[in-house]
C-alpha cells in the first residue's frame, strides 16, 4: 500500500484498530494499471477490506479508461468499497485526468479536468468545461 488510515478508537479498543478506513494506490507507469487496480481491490480478510480505495494512475491513453473502470466494476461487485480511480494520461499533447467515484452500486460521478503550464511556468489543473470557457473568453 502506498498510503493506508486504519480507524483506531480507544474508547472501543485500546489495542486493536476498528477497521481499514482507506487503502490508496499510485502508479507511474502505464503498463502496470492492471496491477495497481488487482491490488485495491485484492482479497484478504475481512478485516483488512477498506472502506475507500484511491487509485492514481498514469494510463496509456484514453481508450483503457472503459476496460479498467470495467475491471474496477468486476472487483468492487465483491469487495464493496467506495472507491475514487483517478486517470492521467496525454491526448493532443494535454495532459488530461479524469476522476471515477464509484460506490457500492456502480459508477456515481465522472469528472474531467486538464493540466497545464502558465505563461510562468506553473502547473495548474481545472475542470474541462472551465478550461473551455477561458478559450471564449
Amino acid at each position: 500500500m502506498d498510503l493506508s488510515w486504519w480507524k483506531w478508537d480507544a474508547r472501543v479498543d485500546e489495542e486493536y484498530f476498528l477497521y481499514l478506513a482507506l487503502h490508496l494506490e499510485r502508479e507511474n507507469l502505464w503498463s502496470k494499471d492492471v496491477e495497481t487496480i488487482e491490488k485495491l481491490f485484492s482479497q484478504t480478510e475481512e478485516e483488512y477490506v477498506p472502506h475507500n480505495v484511491i487509485g492514481i494512475q498514469y494510463i496509456e491513453s484514453e481508450r483503457r479508461v472503459n476496460y479498467l473502470n470495467n475491471l474496477v466494476l468486476q472487483k468492487n461487485s465483491i469487495q464493496k468499497s467506495n472507491a475514487l480511480m483517478i486517470y492521467r494520461y496525454y491526448k493532443d499533447d494535454i495532459e488530461r485526468v479524469c476522476a471515477y467515484h464509484f460506490t457500492t452500486k456502480g459508477l456515481k460521478e465522472v469528472r474531467n479536468a486538464i493540466c497545464e503550464q502558465d505563461d510562468f511556468g506553473y502547473f495548474f489543473m481545472c475542470f474541462e468545461e472551465e478550461h473551455e470557457l477561458s478559450r471564449i473568453i
